[in-house]
């Protein structure tokens, strides 16, 4: 990861549904960004604006609290000169649970809240977090209500840029590791760390070769805030995802690896006629972090801070079969910790 700069104290940034995986990572890259000069800890500064489906107030895990308001309050007063990342969405399982006419209403009013601000005042940016599910849709591989709402969203924003003259990124986001992780056993890579931690085994379920890549969520959110800062511009989406493309036998062995290679892995066997690739163009993401001077985090980091993430958050990576009481978890987390210590070091 890059070391950036202290963001100026007059920026100012709007955030569309904070309290999701990137919706955290993002409110955690800012604050240190905002900090005061020679803090060791983490400040928003009153710099955020934050927007959800409803008014609360979120607590952080740095000690600060953040007002959030109801999405639809948003005006125009709040984006203008204001960098805004839309995060705000209902997620692909929400289809299956509302149906998909409600899925699809729901999400294109939430598009149509911030978009009804947008076209009342100009902000400086406009990040929108697209998913590798309309690159899916697009191609006609795969038409879930989720990739076609996506593939829609991104045109929708698009234009807009292109008609108002606003700076904007569609970021089609693949996969990420990192800190803030939630979910955990939906995902594959904390999915293997959960197992590993509890039960020094991996099983993948995986009946066919599954290929992914991942790119840390702090250079995802540095990405999309630092394109707005430039004021970087692409006529269409921009795959966001990783360089290293791997298997999830090649996932589990860096998990053990990352976990002082004593973790046993199982899997049945595959069929190799078959193959499950949700991959993004990389050379996209590459070249948007080479025009912004970021230099990206590898795959090791990548497991490296979604293991410390668990740790310290997850109670399933810290109790279980294996780590059955507070001292058993406590000793097996130090290890942990020095094994990683150590192998920052070698890298």
């Amino acid at each position: 990861m890059t070391a950036l700069p202290r963001l100026d104290s007059r920026t100012r940034i709007v955030l569309t549904g904070p309290s999701g995986w990137i919706g955290q990572a993002m409110l955690a890259h800012v604050a240190g960004r905002t900090a005061a000069a020679g803090t060791a800890g983490l400040a928003l500064g009153g710099q955020v604006s934050a927007f959800a489906s409803s008014a609360r107030v979120m607590d952080l895990p740095w000690g600060e609290t953040l007002p959030v308001r109801a999405l639809d309050t948003i005006g125009p007063d709040d984006v203008a000169g204001a960098h805004v990342i839309h995060l705000a969405y209902l997620t692909k399982e929400k289809a299956d649970q509302l149906g998909e006419r409600r899925f699809m209403d729901t999400n294109l009013a939430i598009d149509d809240a911030l978009m009804g601000a947008i076209e009342g005042a100009r902000p400086a940016s406009l990040f929108v977090a697209s998913s590798g599910a309309a690159a899916l849709a697009a191609a006609g591989a795969d038409l879930h209500p989720y990739g076609v709402a996506k593939l829609r969203q991104e045109a929708r924003f698009l234009e807009w840029g292109q008609r108002s003259g606003v700076p904007v990124i569609a970021g089609r986001i693949f996969n990420i590791a990192g800190p803030y992780i939630n979910k955990v056993e939906s995902y594959a890579i904390s999915n293997m760390i959960n197992q590993a931690m509890t039960a020094q085994a991996i099983t993948i379920a995986a009946r066919v070769p599954v290929f992914r890549s991942f790119l840390h969520v702090d250079d995802l959110c540095a990405l999309a805030l630092e394109a707005g800062l430039a004021g970087v511009v692409r006529a269409g989406p921009v795959d966001m995802c990783g360089a290293e493309v791997v298997e999830m036998d090649d996932l589990a062995l860096a998990v053990s690896g990352a976990l002082g290679n004593n973790v046993r892995i199982l899997r049945d066997p595959v069929d190799t006629a078959k193959t499950s690739a949700y991959l993004g163009n990389f050379s996209q993401t590459k070249a948007l972090a080479m025009q912004l001077g970021l230099k990206l985090s590898p795959l090791p980091s990548c497991i490296r801070d979604t293991i410390n993430w668990l740790l310290d958050h997850s109670s399933a990576a810290r109790t279980g079969p294996v780590l059955q009481s507070t001292q058993q978890a406590t000793k097996r987390g130090s290890q942990v910790r020095a094994i990683l210590e150590e192998s920052s070091v070698k890298s």
